[in-house]
């Protein structure tokens, strides 16, 4: 069944009855009051950005549009802090503290967001330096663990990045915070995703 058949043209998708997770379903536009859309593979996200006019950040552009949010604190300050360190993610624009200079929200610590680049699938994590907030980075292959199991490093699949940190995160979410270990197929509660319009 085509899961994006009524995915309209002003952007909110609603899933087929029966899937998970229930309504109000995806968007691929932010809508105040509303948990971010998640729980969708960097495939499925892809689509909802094209289906409706517009494309996922690269890499790049993510970072630029997060400059300036601020690192997120230790607590759970569910109306300023940027990390939720909690059992699920806050509302979009609930945090009215955790916005970048350009106006964006929720670009830390609420989901990671996929973003269109891919690499060698990240298998180890270090953090920036103290004096970029300690966030995560996992990036750089082989792309396996050498366990069995495991394909080959020569075999292994691309991991799809991931930016932001998410709750499950805690105080490694940051403007830095960049994954390259997700399948792109994977579905998690912790993973959504950001569109931006096309030129």
């Amino acid at each position: 069944m085509d899961v994006f058949t009524n995915f309209p043209r002003t952007g909110n998708w609603t899933p087929v009855p029966g899937s998970n997770p229930p309504s109000p379903g995806f968007y691929a536009v932010s809508v105040a009051g509303v948990q971010p859309s998640r729980c969708i593979t960097w495939f499925q996200a892809n689509q909802a950005c094209l289906l409706s006019g517009k494309r996922l950040l690269t890499n790049r552009e993510w970072q630029g549009a997060a400059a300036g949010t601020p690192d997120p604190g230790a607590g759970d300050d569910r109306s300023t802090t940027c990390v939720t360190t909690g059992v699920g993610p806050a509302d979009t624009g609930s945090r009215s503290s955790c916005k970048s200079v350009w106006g964006a929200f929720d670009m830390i610590g609420n989901v990671n967001e996929w973003v269109a680049d891919w690499a060698d699938s990240s298998v180890s994590c270090t953090n920036w330096p103290a004096s970029l907030g300690n966030d995560l980075s996992c990036v750089g292959g082989p792309g396996t663990t050498g366990n069995p199991g495991e394909q080959s490093g020569a075999l292994s699949l691309p991991g799809a990045f991931v930016r932001g940190g998410g709750f499950l995160d805690g105080t490694g979410a940051g403007v830095f915070a960049v994954n390259a270990g997700p399948d792109p197929s994977q579905r998690s509660p912790s993973i959504g995703f950001r569109c931006a319009h096309t030129r």
